[in-house]
């Protein structure tokens, strides 16, 4: 994936709330890019640049910031699950 055009979105805190071995000042970002087939996408990315999780594409810049700005704003309220309860399905990656 070849980005194009970049938008960050400062994204405060972490995404672990209950582990304090992760300092407050860590942040992510929400970028947002045209890829090379003229669709926007969002990603979210630690402090080194790491890619942890990225959208589907849309149609609009405005379509793939509201997705964007819907993750981040659910993110704090968000229930942390590790383990999967037994069938409750996936989806795949």
């Amino acid at each position: 994936m070849t980005a194009t055009a970049t938008k960050k979105v400062r994204a405060a805190g972490s995404l672990d709330r209950t582990s304090p071995a992760v300092p407050e000042a860590a942040s992510l970002e929400f970028r947002i890019y045209l890829d090379n087939g003229g669709r926007y996408s969002w990603e979210i990315v630690d402090v080194g640049g790491k890619s942890l999780a990225h959208s589907a594409s849309f149609a609009s810049r405005d379509g793939a910031e509201r997705a964007a700005r819907l993750v981040y704003e659910g993110a704090r309220s968000a229930r942390f699950e590790p383990d999967v309860p037994q069938g409750r399905q996936t989806a795949a990656v």
